[in-house]
């Protein structure tokens, strides 16, 4: 298939083909080859003989491109905001509209180009330029789903291989983590079940968070994540334990501990890490970036191992 990109007025920018993977009546995905010369953008270099596996949609305002080496290893996801794509049998169109997103494969992302689309935006319709930014959030969490799946299938790669399992620990996030966790199918193999500790006593009782660290540190600690990861292990009869404790939101802050403070923690027989994070999202955002960031800290020290 042919594809052509053309810029926000209409003028082409580059041709290249493609190989059809699938397509139905409102998207295509096509496997296309970097043959152009390399381009260092900082974040990720992308090389000849890159493999390009780009979605497009002609019933949303952006298209998806997943990067591989020519080994198969991913670099990444390069997205970009643009007009529904047009596409007939043989040739697809596509209207960029400059900005732009990159995520990496450990999840992370940076929206690019928001100056040349601010230089843009008089020659863009009003509405267009609305559309435009409602679709970053659209197509952050179509982005975010991918990784998900691509993270769910490394986890499970890394616990399979070393034949452990896994369990949650989970107050701020009320179950998502395991929620996360169980979306891959087989996740029975080595997902054993999880605990909500919500409340104080169930930290305790269920799961050995000692008194005196609730006094002294509080519920939203480094040491109360720590000490709910290891209980996870030792309660559930796990290998691995994961936790999670911090403050969702709207309410519940103070200034030592803002809305959005979470603690994640991850407990293995070889290694025992917490990270910290503030999020300024909503309760929901909130804790969907915290069990984001339960999945990545896991990876890390499953990898680690």
């Amino acid at each position: 298939m042919l594809i052509r990109k053309l810029d926000y007025r209409g003028i082409e920018k580059f041709l290249y083909s493609g190989d059809v993977l699938s397509r139905d009546d409102h998207s295509i995905v096509i496997r296309a080859t970097w043959t152009r010369p390399t381009v260092n953008l900082g974040f990720v270099i992308f090389e000849r003989g890159d493999i390009f596996r780009e979605t497009f949609y002609n019933d949303r305002w952006h298209n998806i491109f997943e990067v591989f080496t020519p080994a198969g290893d991913r670099k990444g996801w390069y997205a970009d905001i643009t007009r529904p794509a047009r596409f007939t049998e043989d040739q697809l169109e596509w209207e960029d509209l400059l900005l732009d997103i990159w995520m990496s494969p450990d999840g992370s992302m940076q929206v690019l180009d928001e100056d040349e689309f601010a230089a843009a935006a008089p020659e863009l319709p009003e509405v267009e330029r609305l559309i435009a930014r409602q679709a970053l959030d659209v197509l952050r969490d179509d982005l975010l789903r991918r990784w998900r799946a691509v993270a769910n299938e490394r986890i499970a790669e890394l616990l399979i291989k070393q034949q452990w399992s896994v369990g949650t620990a989970e107050s701020c996030t009320g179950g998502l983590i395991g929620d996360e966790l169980t979306n891959r199918a087989g996740s029975s193999a080595y997902f054993l079940g999880g605990i909500i500790s919500y409340d104080n006593r169930i930290k305790q009782q269920a799961l050995g968070v000692l008194a005196e660290t609730l006094s002294r540190q509080g519920a939203v600690s480094e040491q109360c994540a720590l000490e709910m990861a290891r209980g996870a292990r030792a309660a559930l009869g796990v290998n691995v334990g994961v936790s999670a404790t911090g403050i969702a939101g709207p309410g519940g802050g103070s200034p030592d501990k803002p809305v959005g403070l979470v603690y994640v923690g991850v407990s293995t027989p070889l290694i025992d890490r917490v990270a910290r994070f503030e999020w300024n999202g909503d309760r929901v955002s909130n804790k969907r970036h915290t069990a984001d960031a339960a999945l990545q800290l896991l990876i890390k020290c499953l990898e680690s191992n």
